[in-house]
């Protein structure tokens, strides 16, 4: 029985198909995905890319500024890794993975000095991502629109390196962060003022009130979305305003919100029952 013509064509596609992938397949081992040809046509050597290219060690490098540092084109791009150099470059990575910058610069149990010109600079520098005082800070860097779980990534616990600080959420998770929190710098849209005004908010209490000499002072703020002391007081907040016992956790223990700032207002005033009866 012969094979019909039509199952011999398939077959012929069929193996010219596998022949071109598979060469296909081995010549890529041998080539990077990015060429950097020079000016004369010849194939310059291309770096591989290590992870310490992208380590610069400060926040908000340019990638000029990451070229010009790391010997790198002038557009900032680091240039592909050959399939044949994945195994090297993976074990390159390894061997220079700085896991020791992750770890906490801070001593828990060490003292804390604090001057009052450093905690004055420092609510000058909270100041900065603020629209007044008590207004959601800004977001200091791009985010991703779509999702809060890049926001809780980061944000739930918070953490702080030598280079790096994260402070953490000083309210229980809400969904939808960008309702509150925007860039400071938008991607997505030029910043504009919706309506002018002379708003100016009341400026930043410095510190709150006490009983009496050496007495722990009075919270100076609202305690709404501000239930976590430790967010801005803790080990992951700037050291202008950090506490000296971070070791103690129930912070209204001592420190008493204010009577004015976290009353709440109700809707119906409460009805008491009449008091007793007393006769002579």
């Amino acid at each position: 029985m012969s094979t019909p013509p039509k199952s011999k064509h398939t077959t012929l596609i069929t193996v010219i198909v596998l022949s071109i992938t598979v060469a296909g397949y081995f010549t890529g081992l041998q080539a990077p995905m990015n060429r950097d040809v020079d000016a004369s046509g010849g194939r310059r050597s291309v770096r591989t890319a290590s992870p310490t290219d992208l380590d610069d060690g400060s926040d908000g490098a340019s990638p000029s500024r990451l070229a010009s540092s790391r010997n790198l084109p002038s557009h900032g791009v680091i240039p592909a890794t050959p399939y044949a150099g994945m195994a090297e470059a993976t074990a390159e990575r390894r061997r220079h993975t700085r896991l020791a910058g992750l770890k906490s610069a801070i001593d828990p149990l060490a003292e804390i000095t604090i001057s009052p010109e450093e905690k004055l600079t420092t609510l000058d520098q909270r100041e900065q991502n603020r629209s007044f005082n008590g207004a959601p800070p800004t977001i200091p860097h791009p985010v991703d629109q779509r999702s809060d779980a890049s926001c809780v990534a980061c944000h739930r616990e918070g953490a702080k390196s030598k280079s790096l600080r994260i402070p953490r959420m000083s309210h229980a998770f809400l969904a939808n962060c960008t309702q509150c929190h925007i860039e400071s710098n938008p991607r997505h849209m030029t910043a504009f003022s919706f309506r002018e005004n002379d708003f100016a908010g009341l400026a930043a209490p410095t510190e709150g009130p006490r009983a009496f000499k050496d007495a722990p002072p009075q919270i100076p703020h609202s305690t709404w979305m501000r239930s976590d002391c430790l967010s801005c007081h803790g080990h992951a907040g700037l050291h202008g305003i950090r506490t000296t016992h971070p070791w103690r956790k129930n912070c209204q223990q001592c420190h008493a919100p204010s009577a004015s700032l976290d009353q709440t207002l109700l809707a119906v005033e409460p009805q008491f029952l009449p008091g007793p009866d007393i006769k002579e």
